[in-house]
């Protein structure tokens, strides 16, 4: 017997073979519950102990799935911090054992995500400080003028295409903060007139709804406005059940960025 068989050792999964394992523990997730999907991860992750990229599509789905997990346990509170930081481990790990610069990127910004939602907030800020300064020239701009240029409408097309959706993603991202900070301060005509630039962005390039709905819902709350907030739960709720949009037709990795956070002992929740 070889060592690799006696520890139960396998190489590395393909794109492929990590793709397929990925979809196969979040049906277990969506069908079975977040325990037996949580042991099928962790037997996994045993089954490919090098798999950085793994690590770190399993601490995406322990965030995914962060909500299910709470709804039934004894002490949420407890439950959502352990989860948190069984995520930070996974991506502490995924990052120092992949070798592709977008999955290390990835991975940092999660860890940044996961130590913010435990408080340790000097940890996050030393991580954002050492992430990569955007560079003064924007390759793609530059190919995609060199496409326009030698009449490659195509090609031009998809970069523009690619463009396009990245920054409105980033627009999104900056509308939903903003929405925030004018809850908290209690401007509601504020936070209303970015919800609603928010929504018109969504509409218009056919997103996920649910985001743009939960943001309404919880401003509805801060109003104190019951009934609406319980329509828009029922209409949230069909939305995220509808949308299946399927990330590898498009031409970026969208880093998965949690809207529901469990309150910590040592952080406030946030939105």
């Amino acid at each position: 017997m070889t060592v690799d068989a006696l520890l139960n050792f396998h190489p590395a999964p393909s794109t492929e073979e990590l793709f397929a394992i990925t979809q196969r523990l979040r049906a277990i997730f969506d069908e079975q519950g977040f325990d037996a999907g949580q042991q099928a991860t962790e037997e996994a992750l045993h089954e490919y102990p090098s798999c950085g990229a793994l690590k770190i599509s399993a601490g995406g789905l322990y965030f995914h799935y962060l909500a299910s997990a709470l709804a039934h346990a004894d002490d949420p509170e407890q439950r959502g911090e352990a989860l948190i930081a069984r995520c930070l481990a996974l991506f502490e790990q995924g990052e120092q054992q992949s070798e592709e610069p977008g999955e290390k990127l990835g991975a940092k910004l999660l860890r940044i995500n996961a130590l913010t939602m435990l408080g340790r907030y000097d940890e996050a800020e030393a991580l954002i400080d050492s992430l990569p300064t955007r560079p003064l020239a924007d390759a793609d701009v530059l190919r995609l003028n060199l496409r326009l240029a030698q009449n490659r409408l195509g090609e031009a097309e998809q970069l523009a295409r690619k463009r396009l959706l990245t920054h409105v993603h980033e627009t999104l991202g900056a509308l939903m903060n903003l929405t925030t900070v004018a809850r908290r301060k209690k401007e509601f005509p504020a936070a209303h007139r970015y919800l609603n630039a928010y929504r018109a962005l969504d509409e218009l390039f056919d997103l996920d709804r649910s985001n743009g709905l939960l943001l309404e819902l919880m401003l509805a709350q801060d109003e104190g406005d019951t009934a609406r907030t319980f329509d828009l739960l029922d209409a949230y709720i069909d939305a995220r059940l509808s949308y299946t949009l399927d990330y590898r037709k498009t031409h970026f990795s969208p880093v998965y960025r949690p809207m529901y956070r469990p309150k910590m002992k040592s952080s406030r929740p946030t939105a």
